[in-house]
């Protein structure tokens, strides 16, 4: 099993629409995928179940066993008894299941934040064993149903819930806009990231590291989303901060002092695609409870529309394939702090394709 999050500190670069297309059609091609929210907006709940039905299983729960959300699982944890309720996943589809995200995971945020460091200062059972929660449930989810995948969704924050989901996490996808905050926000996120992990590392010494299955999450390339503006009249704006990508995530997320400063994004084997803007098919998705590449004009789109879909069901069956091949070989790699970081496939069209 492998284990993966779309991950950015910016919201609106399309994690949740990520998570829940890529989760619909590696299922389409075989894999086994659970999908954990452990992002309190619980959007990507919302996406696949629909609105009335999320809020139905949230309002059953309290009348009915728990387990049937991500944070009723984890609540134990939170209130220090350090035991994770077996979950009760849902169905979506053949070979998809999901576990629901509830508003109240904010709470376990200072619990985290406080587990975090008491683990480091005390060497901490309960602390290990909040800080572990989110992992320990990841592990009996996929279990469960015996799944090849588990997608993580995560809110866009670098806070202590969203470092606990991580440590559930083999790979980590970075999602981007090609604009100055999605960027400037690699100078952040590449550092945090490795901070998170050498701290994790050096903590699990002896018995404690015997208890925990240690996941690394290796950044293993980043996907950009193109503009909305027609490809053939693509603002200045956009072109500035797409040639600066490459840099960026090569710099400050692999850590290479040496990175090419001219690297065009065609060459750069960690961009894994360019896809298309979804804004326009993403919300009719929504309402329909389908990913966005199923969509029919009986669900609301205009015949404009209709070649739109076809060609996300082509982008996201590659993204699917090259997501495959980089959890297959690119997190057994080191990142390039400790090495080369992983190599890639080439993006999936172009700049402008």
């Amino acid at each position: 099993m492998r284990s993966l999050a779309f991950f950015s500190n910016k919201g609106g670069v399309g994690k949740t629409t990520l998570t829940l297309n890529i989760a619909h059609m590696l299922a389409r091609k075989g894999k086994r995928v659970v999908t954990l929210d452990c992002d309190p907006q619980s959007n990507l709940s919302a996406g696949l179940l629909g609105g009335d039905e999320l809020v139905d299983l949230w309002e059953g729960e309290v009348q009915s066993s728990r387990g049937r959300t991500v944070v009723s699982c984890i609540e134990p944890a939170r209130q220090g008894s350090g035991e994770i309720i077996e979950p009760v996943l849902v169905s979506v589809a053949d070979d998809l299941w999901l576990l629901p995200g509830h508003l109240d995971l904010s709470r376990f945020e200072q619990r985290l934040a406080e587990a975090w460091r008491t683990q480091a200062e005390l060497d901490d059972e309960r602390a290990l064993d909040a800080t572990t929660a989110l992992d320990r449930l990841s592990d009996m989810a996929a279990a469960q149903v015996n799944a090849d995948v588990v997608l993580i969704d995560v809110g866009p924050s670098l806070g202590a819930l969203n470092r606990a989901a991580l440590l559930a996490c083999d790979a980590i996808v970075v999602p981007l806009a090609p604009d100055f905050f999605s960027v400037q926000g690699l100078a952040t996120v590449g550092p945090s990231l490795r901070e998170w992990r050498n701290e994790w590392e050096q903590r699990l010494r002896g018995t404690q590291r015997e208890r925990v299955r240690v996941h690394r999450f290796l950044p293993i390339g980043y996907i950009v989303q193109q503009h909305l503006a027609r490809v053939d009249l693509l603002p200045t704006g956009y072109l500035r901060w797409l040639a600066q990508i490459p840099f960026h995530y090569h710099r400050f997320v692999l850590d290479e002092a040496d990175a090419e400063e001219e690297l065009d994004i065609k060459d750069d084997e960690q961009c894994i695609a360019l896809i298309k803007h979804l804004a326009g098919l993403a919300p009719i998705a929504q309402i329909a409870r389908k990913p966005v590449f199923d969509l029919k004009q009986a669900d609301g789109i205009g015949s404009s529309h209709l070649q739109a879909v076809a060609r996300a069901r082509v982008e996201f069956s590659e993204l699917a394939d090259h997501l495959i091949e980089r959890l297959d070989r690119g997190t057994k790699a080191t990142p390039a702090s400790e090495g080369r970081g992983p190599a890639g496939m080439r993006p999936s069209g172009g700049a402008g394709g």
